[in-house]
C-alpha cells in the first residue's frame, strides 16, 4: 500500500488550464480549487490497461493526462510508420472526452541518432527527419492534442545530452510545425526539475538551505561556495539560453517535497518568464527525511494541494 501511495503522489498532474474559462474543480469534502487536476502517465499503453484507468479517472474526476511518445516506437525503420497504437490512445481519450499533454520523449531510432546519446535522449543526425517525424503526427492528429512538448527537465544532460542550442534547434521545429498543422495545440516547454530551481532560489538568496533527493543538506555556506562555480553557472547559462531563444506558449515545472518553500520556486521561475505556467509533476514525500508512514502521506498530499491552489490564487 505505502508503494502504490507513493506512485499516485509522484503522478499527480496539474494544469492551469481551467484559468482559460475560470472553473474550478471540486473537491469531495465541498470545497473547491482554483486549478484543474489530471494524471501524469497513467497505463494507456493498451486496450486493457485503458480499461483499468477509466473508471479511475471518473472516480477522481479527472479529465486530462499526461502521456509520453517516442519517435523510437513510431518510426523504428526510417520511412516506415506504426501509428497504431498511438491511433488507439488518441481516439480513445476523444472518446472519453479527456485532454492530452502529449510528451514527446527527446530520444530517437537508432538510425536518426548521432554518436552523442545516452539512456533518456540523443542528437539527432538529421534535424530534417526528425521535423518529418513530427509533421507526420501532427497531420495525423490535427487539434486533436491539446498540449504537446518536447524532451523532459532539459537542464540537465542526463534528460537532454546536447547543449542548449541543440534543444532549442529540436524545440523549435516542433514548435513551428504546431503553428503550420496544429494551431489549436499549445506548445509547452519542457518541464524544470525541482533541483534546478532550488539552486536558483538558493543562489540568488530566496532561500537559505535544501535537500536533495537523496537527504543530502545543502546549506548556506555550501550553496555560497559553489554558485559562482563553473557547474552552477553553465547551467544557469543553459537555462537563460532555453529561455531566450525558445518557442513555447506555457512553461512546466516539477516540485517535490519540500512544499515549505513551492511558493518561492514558483516566484523564481515567475520573474524569469511571461509565460502562463503548468505544474506537470509534483509530489512527495522524500522518504530519506521524512516520514513513510501512509497517515503522513496522506497529510501531505493535503498541504500539497493546498500549497499550489495558494500559489494559483497568489500569481494568477
Amino acid at each position: 500500500m505505502t508503494n502504490l501511495v507513493i506512485s499516485i503522489l509522484l503522478t499527480l498532474l496539474l494544469g492551469i488550464s481551467c484559468s482559460k474559462d475560470g472553473s474550478d474543480q471540486d473537491l469531495s469534502n465541498g470545497g473547491s480549487l482554483s486549478f484543474a487536476m489530471g494524471l501524469s502517465f497513467p497505463p494507456v499503453a493498451n486496450s486493457d490497461q485503458m480499461s483499468f484507468t477509466q473508471p479511475l479517472l471518473l472516480e477522481l474526476n479527472v479529465d486530462r493526462i499526461r502521456i509520453g511518445e517516442n519517435w523510437s516506437s513510431r518510426e523504428p525503420v526510417e520511412g516506415q510508420f506504426n501509428w497504431a497504437p498511438l491511433d488507439e490512445r488518441i481516439n480513445w481519450a476523444e472518446r472519453n472526452n479527456i485532454e492530452l499533454l502529449l510528451t514527446i520523449q527527446s530520444n530517437g531510432p537508432n538510425w536518426a541518432c548521432s554518436t552523442q546519446q545516452n539512456s533518456n535522449s540523443c542528437v539527432y543526425n538529421d534535424n530534417n527527419k526528425f521535423k518529418n517525424y513530427v509533421e507526420q503526427l501532427l497531420q495525423r492528429y490535427p487539434n486533436r492534442i491539446s498540449k504537446i512538448q518536447f524532451g523532459n527537465e532539459w537542464q540537465s544532460e542526463f534528460w537532454y545530452i546536447g547543449n542548449e542550442r541543440q534543444f532549442v534547434e529540436a524545440n523549435n521545429f516542433v514548435y513551428n510545425a504546431i503553428q503550420e498543422f496544429s494551431p489549436h495545440t499549445d506548445f509547452v516547454l519542457g518541464g524544470f526539475t525541482t533541483i534546478s530551481l532550488r539552486f536558483m532560489a538558493g543562489c540568488d538568496g530566496l532561500i537559505t538551505e535544501f535537500y536533495d533527493d537523496e537527504g543530502n543538506l545543502y546549506d548556506e555556506t555550501y550553496l555560497s561556495s559553489v554558485c559562482d562555480s563553473f557547474p552552477i553557472q553553465s547551467i544557469r547559462d543553459r537555462i537563460d539560453y532555453v529561455l531566450d531563444n525558445a518557442f513555447y506558449d506555457i512553461a512546466d515545472i516539477h516540485l517535490y517535497d519540500d512544499v515549505e518553500n513551492w511558493d518561492t520556486y514558483f516566484q523564481t521561475i515567475s520573474t524569469m518568464i511571461d509565460k502562463p505556467i503548468l505544474i506537470s509533476e509534483f509530489g512527495g514525500p522524500n522518504v530519506n527525511i521524512e516520514p513513510e508512514t501512509e497517515q503522513y502521506q496522506a497529510d501531505q498530499l493535503g498541504e500539497y494541494i493546498k500549497s499550489i491552489d495558494d500559489i494559483i490564487i497568489l500569481f494568477l
